[in-house]
């Protein structure tokens, strides 16, 4: 069966936020799932200072990982989309009390500080956002995913939406984890932005764009065939009515000027 994701199939009903590519386990989250929160940075470089930028990201990258810095960052880049401009940072899990040891973390070690000094002349400006993740509508890896595609559909919120929109996303999301649909091949992340335009949104891992083809059946086949074609269309309508204005994004992983790996030790 070819890879398709779930937001390919809403898509077709309606149609943001990214990706995530590696998961951090939190003992402390409910249910064994990772802690809710990303941290996330769109970065625009200012015109012709990429290759300084590069340059400079991956220097204080560095700086963070050999300062003992306790969190990532994964970076992204526009791969298809109507704006290929932004560079996305993320770093994930955390709970709200995390954010405040980050702070404190980044103050003791000077992390912003050697970003100023480093990075800070390159860039034109930011976005900076908080993203929630909605683990239990979403079938992801336990070990995240190595993407490096990912695929973002974002909806954003109509004013004075009622919770019908929120109600028919479980629905369609408890049917695909519990009827068969979620497995190996596909997988998928909810989020919602804190910071800026409300906004919903589901991304999906692929190795590459051959992954992206549509299954048959399709995902909303395959509803149609659990709750009858008329229940279908009506639970598909209820979550498109909670949304306006909607895009799709395919991010490209870079591993650049993302934050280092650790490198392997020799095997004896």
């Amino acid at each position: 069966m070819k890879k398709t994701s779930y937001l390919v199939s809403l898509a077709g009903v309606a149609a943001l936020m990214l990706p995530l590519s590696l998961i951090a386990q939190d003992e402390e989250a409910e249910a064994d799932a990772p802690a809710p929160l990303s941290d996330v940075w769109i970065v625009v470089v200012k015109p012709g200072m990429e290759t300084q930028f590069n340059e400079a990201m991956a220097t204080h990258l560095q700086f963070r990982k050999d300062a003992g810095a306790s969190n990532s960052w994964q970076a992204y880049r526009v791969a298809v989309g109507h704006n290929i401009t932004p560079i996305q940072f993320r770093s994930c899990c955390f709970s709200w009390a995390d954010l405040d040891d980050n702070r404190a973390e980044d103050t003791e070690i000077g992390l912003s500080e050697n970003f100023g000094a480093t990075v800070a002349q390159y860039v034109e400006h930011y976005h900076h956002y908080l993203e929630e993740t909605d683990w239990e509508n979403s079938h992801w890896p336990e070990t995240g995913t190595s993407g490096p595609y990912y695929t973002v559909t974002s909806w954003k919120n109509k004013q004075g939406r009622g919770p019908e929109s929120d109600a028919a996303k479980e629905t369609l999301s408890q049917l695909g984890i519990t009827g068969g649909w979620a497995n190996d091949d596909n997988n998928w992340l909810w989020l919602s932005r804190i910071g800026g335009d409300a906004v919903t949104a589901i991304v999906s891992s692929y190795a590459n764009y051959a992954e992206m083809e549509d299954d048959d059946p399709t995902f909303f086949e395959f509803v149609s065939e659990e709750l009858g074609a008329e229940e279908a269309g009506a639970v598909f309508g209820a979550f498109s009515n909670g949304f306006e204005d909607s895009d799709y994004t395919i991010w490209l992983l870079d591993e650049s000027i993302s934050t280092p790996e650790d490198e392997e030790e020799d095997e004896e």
